[in-house]
């Protein structure tokens, strides 16, 4: 038999025990790499704080200003032209004071009294003036104005009787304390008139409403600037008025008196440090955690 030395034995043996120390290592290297790691399991369960299963809670409303300021469009190149107002101008506003500011437009814009009541910003040579607009002026061409003795006085010498100017339209000028309304003369349950100023902006719609109950009515508007339906009824009228730039207001108790200016104590928009809180919605949530990483 052959003795098989120590030294031989060895060589024998060294390859099967490299090859079952190379087997370890590659195991405890797997071993190692799924090994949950302490850190790592903190971060997961703070991290779960941010990610896992997340439940939103209903938006919650918050109150925000949105303010309703005065803006003038950009000026546009015009003619005004110097004219006397008589009393009785096409929109019909009553107890105009023969001083004042006030503005008579062409047709077009004139349209049908759907100017009427609104406000301009005239520059002239001379200066600057805020004018209403209270009339049609059927001979004036395009970008042509006619101004009463006052407001022409202060932008352009009246001698001259025509000057260039521009002119802008004023969008939510300061209102005057509330909105008024007149009945028309002839008025009655079978057909009603009626006229809002005071409006700050033009008004583009008039909706009435029986208070005692009852259907509403859209009203019409007539070239002289009053509103109009048939068959309306005896009142008191709730009205809901809106003006061209979207602002709305509630009347309630309007009676059908006729002649008679009456104040209504409401304005169709206010200043700003009176325009009340209108709501928004903001997404607010909260965030309901488990642990997902179970460390052992």
């Amino acid at each position: 038999m052959h003795r098989v030395s120590q030294q031989d034995h060895a060589r024998s043996v060294r390859p099967w025990l490299w090859a079952s120390l190379i087997a370890v290592t590659v195991i405890a290297a797997a071993v190692w790499a799924v090994r949950p790691d302490p850190t790592g399991c903190r971060t997961a369960a703070s991290d779960a704080g941010l990610r896992p299963a997340t439940v939103s809670m209903p938006r919650t409303p918050v109150s925000q200003w949105i303010p309703i300021t005065e803006r003038v469009d950009p000026p546009v190149l015009a003619q005004a032209r110097y004219y006397t107002f008589r009393p009785d101008v096409a929109c019909s506003f009553p107890d105009l004071p023969s001083d004042g500011y006030y503005v008579g437009v062409p047709t077009d814009e004139y349209d049908g009294s759907a100017a009427c009541g609104g406000y301009v910003d005239l520059y002239g040579p001379l200066g600057s003036v805020r004018a209403q607009i209270v009339d049609h002026c059927p001979g004036c061409g395009a970008h042509q104005y006619d101004l009463s003795a006052a407001a022409f006085a202060r932008i352009a010498d009246p001698g001259s009787g025509v000057a260039q100017i521009g002119i802008g339209r004023v969008h939510n000028p300061p209102p005057s304390p509330d909105l008024v309304y007149r009945i028309e003369e002839g008025s009655s349950a079978d057909w009603l008139g009626i006229q809002f100023t005071d409006t700050g902006n033009p008004l583009s719609r008039v909706e009435i409403r029986p208070m005692a109950g009852g259907g509403g009515h859209i009203l019409t508007r007539r070239p002289d600037n009053f509103w109009t339906i048939s068959g309306a009824g005896d009142g008191p009228f709730t009205a809901l008025v809106t003006d061209a730039d979207g602002h709305q207001v509630v009347v309630p108790g309007i009676v059908v008196d006729p002649g008679r200016s009456q104040h209504t104590g409401r304005s169709l928009y206010a200043l700003p440090a009176q325009v009340p809180a209108a709501t928004v919605s903001r997404p607010m949530s909260s965030a309901v955690t488990s642990a997902v990483a179970v460390c052992s």
